[in-house]
């Protein structure tokens, strides 16, 4: 049997630290370093079996992460934060995963629990407990090998993550501490397309939309269209266009990329939903039937639906608004299978 050892960096998460060790399979080691708690989680951390070490903050996610991992002793380590969740059947893929594919690093995917969705995207947080893997980064650190970002198979492993619920930002100072270390990384590199989304995003997740709209834009405007962070802010900045009623101008935006994006459902759905805002019937049928077409991805971050069940339900409403009951009732029968709650109360 492999010995998986499962690495966590915490600090003040007594409220959820229990429920993500619950989740880790009983026969995993576990090393929690705590980075200054004024709460119970370091004695949580204990009665749950983990192994403790405690490491003085110093603004560097990826020294953190590396020293929690010196400390494990397993042949391989499952990075993981405490507000997530590991699925029931996470024991059965890893070693499925070993087998296949030993010696190498694992991509799972993150599902962010985000107001109600779910937006998916790929980390990897899998590899083997060798020198040659690290994190790199002060913040939003990565895995490296050898001094180059680590080279990954899929690990079919589905973690599930509350951090980015608003009520997490604001209770645990989140906002607050993510800024500053963007802050200081900007102030040296202005023109950093990623992390100007990230700056972005952290104010998309507080619903604060001009203040999200001006870090999106410079984000954009550093063209970085290959990277695979550039679609997904520039979908959130349409969002943030449609918050403050722009829709022509979100509109404008994003149709530009029709062409360059084929295989990204979340930029047809919001088309759709522009398309609705602006009365443009047969665009919105369009729209959400190219979304459906692609189907959810995994490629870029996406929110769990908008290539199958939401699009669909809103192209339901599309028909039964244009009196096509019939294509309408099997639009809302495609969203009911994946127990969409709006399609059935619309079958009903």
């Amino acid at each position: 049997m492999v010995l998986i050892s499962v690495c966590l960096i915490v600090k003040n998460e007594a409220d959820c630290l229990h429920r993500a060790l619950q989740s880790v399979p009983q026969n995993y080691e576990i090393i929690v370093v705590d980075t200054g708690s004024d709460d119970l989680t370091v004695e949580i951390a204990e009665q749950c079996g983990a192994k403790t070490y405690h490491y003085v903050w110093d603004n560097d996610f990826a020294a953190a992460r590396n020293f929690c991992t010196s400390k494990a002793n397993g042949h391989y380590i499952l990075v993981m934060d405490a507000d997530e969740v590991l699925p029931i059947d996470t024991d059965e893929q890893i070693q499925s995963f070993v087998s296949c594919h030993p010696r190498a690093a694992g991509c799972v995917i993150i599902n962010n629990v985000m107001s109600g969705e779910i937006k998916k995207h790929k980390m990897v947080r899998f590899y083997p407990n060798v020198p040659a893997y690290y994190f790199k980064g002060r913040v939003h650190e990565q895995i490296y090998e050898s001094g180059e970002p680590a080279v990954f198979e899929m690990l079919p492993l589905e973690v599930l993550h509350y951090g980015y619920e608003p009520g997490e930002y604001v209770t645990k100072n989140k906002a607050e501490r993510y800024q500053t270390m963007y802050e200081a990384h900007l102030a040296e590199h202005p023109d950093d397309g990623y992390m100007l989304y990230q700056m972005g995003k952290l104010y998309f997740s507080l619903n604060e939309w001009e203040e999200a709209e001006q870090y999106l834009w410079r984000s954009y405007n550093q063209m970085q269209r290959n990277r695979l962070y550039f679609p997904v802010m520039l979908v959130m900045l349409g969002y943030v266009l449609k918050e403050q009623n722009y829709t022509q101008e979100a509109l404008t935006l994003l149709k530009s990329f029709e062409s360059v994006y084929t295989d990204f459902p979340d930029l047809y759905f919001l088309l759709g939903l522009l398309a609705m805002d602006s009365g443009d019937m047969q665009e919105v049928e369009q729209n959400f039937s190219q979304a459906l077409a692609i189907g959810d991805t995994v490629k870029y971050t996406s929110v769990y639906g908008v290539g199958t069940f939401k699009a669909a339900y809103n192209l339901g409403l599309y028909y039964e608004f244009t009196g096509n009951v019939n294509l309408s009732q099997q639009c809302y029968q495609f969203a009911a299978e994946y127990a969409y709650e709006p399609a059935l109360q619309r079958l009903k």
